[in-house]
C-alpha cells in the first residue's frame, strides 16, 4: 500500500476516517490524500454562471483552508512515523474523482466515513456517497463508523461464505493485517452441523491452505439460524475491532429486499469494514 485517498465533507464521520487513516499511513509506510469535492451547480444563463463561479472560488478557498487545518490536526494528534499527508480541492462529482485517482493517479485504498444511515441529512448523504463508492471503485474500501475510535487493529475477521474468489481476497487481508501485526480469523456461519456442510467447509479449508501456504491460518465456525445475527454476535464475542467481506461483482446495494450476507453486514455492522473487490 503506498496511497491513500480519504474523502471529506468536514463532518465528524469524515474527520474520524481521516484519524484511521492516518494510523494506517503510520504502519503501511503509506502517504495519505485528504479530498474535498465541490460540486458544479447547473447553470442556465451568463449571469448564472458568473455569480456561481464566484460562489466556486469561495468554496474552493474555504475547503483549502480547511483541509490545511485538518492536515494540521492529524500530523500534531500522530506525529508518529512523519506521515506525508496532502490534500486536494476538486470541481467534480466523488465518485467521479475517487475512481479517477485509484485507476490513475495510483492511489491503492479509500478510506471514507460512514454513519450507517439515519434520518439526518449528513448521514443520509454519507451513507449514499459510501455506497457509491463502494459501487464505483476496484481498489479496497475501508468504512468507518461515526462510533468507532480511532487505534490500531488487532483482531480482524473475515467474513466467508466458502467462495473460491476468496483466495485473492485474502491475500490482500492477509497483508492489511500484517501492518499491524494482528490476529485473523476466518469465520464462516452455518445453519447446522450437516455432513454437505462439513464437506465443504473441509475443500475450503484445503484450498486456502494449499494456495496461502505461507500464512498461518485461523478458521471458525459459528453455528446460528440468522448468518447475520450469528456473525454480529460472534463479533461482539470476540471483541472484533474489524470486519472484512469480499465484494462481488454484482450491484453491491441492488435490491434491498433480497441482500446476500456481506451486504446486510455492510449495513448493520457497527465495526470499521473493509471491502475487498472480486
Amino acid at each position: 500500500m503506498n496511497k491513500i485517498i480519504c474523502p471529506t465533507d468536514f463532518s465528524k464521520a469524515a474527520t474520524n476516517a481521516a484519524e484511521f487513516a492516518t494510523i494506517i499511513a503510520q504502519q503501511a509506510g503509506a502517504s495519505i490524500t485528504l479530498l474535498h469535492v465541490v460540486h458544479l451547480p447547473m447553470l442556465d444563463t451568463t449571469e448564472t454562471a458568473i455569480v456561481a463561479s464566484e460562489v466556486l472560488s469561495d468554496q474552493r478557498r474555504q475547503a483549502t483552508d480547511k483541509l490545511h487545518g485538518l492536515s494540521h490536526h492529524l500530523s500534531q494528534k500522530y506525529p508518529q512515523g512523519n506521515v506525508q499527508i496532502n490534500y486536494l480541492v476538486k470541481d467534480s462529482f466523488l465518485v467521479d474523482e475517487i475512481k479517477h485517482l485509484t485507476e490513475k493517479e495510483g492511489y491503492d485504498m479509500v478510506v471514507l466515513g460512514s454513519t450507517g444511515g439515519g434520518n439526518t441529512l449528513e448521514e443520509i448523504l454519507i451513507g449514499s456517497n459510501t455506497a457509491a463508492v463502494i459501487d464505483g471503485v476496484k481498489c479496497p474500501v475501508l468504512t468507518i463508523p461515526l462510533k468507532a475510535q480511532p487505534t490500531a487493529f488487532q483482531h480482524i475477521v473475515f467474513a466467508s461464505n466458502y467462495e473460491k474468489e476468496d483466495v485473492d481476497a485474502l491475500r490482500q487481508v492477509l497483508k492489511f493485517a500484517r501492518f499491524f501485526n494482528a490476529q485473523l480469523e476466518i469465520v464462516h456461519v452455518s445453519h447446522d452441523h450437516s455432513d454437505s456442510a462439513h464437506a465443504k467447509a473441509n475443500q475450503y479449508r484445503e484450498q486456502l491452505t494449499q494456495n496461502l501456504s505461507n500464512s498461518a491460518l485461523n478458521f471458525q465456525e459459528v453455528i446460528h439460524k440468522d448468518e447475520v445475527e450469528g456473525m454480529k454476535g460472534y463479533l461482539t464475542e470476540k471483541n472484533a475491532d474489524l470486519l472484512a467481506i469480499m465484494k462481488k461483482r454484482r450491484g453491491f446495494f441492488h435490491n434491498l429486499f433480497s441482500q446476500s450476507f456481506s451486504e446486510q453486514l455492510t449495513y448493520q455492522s457497527k465495526l470499521p469494514l473493509l471491502i475487498i473487490h472480486e
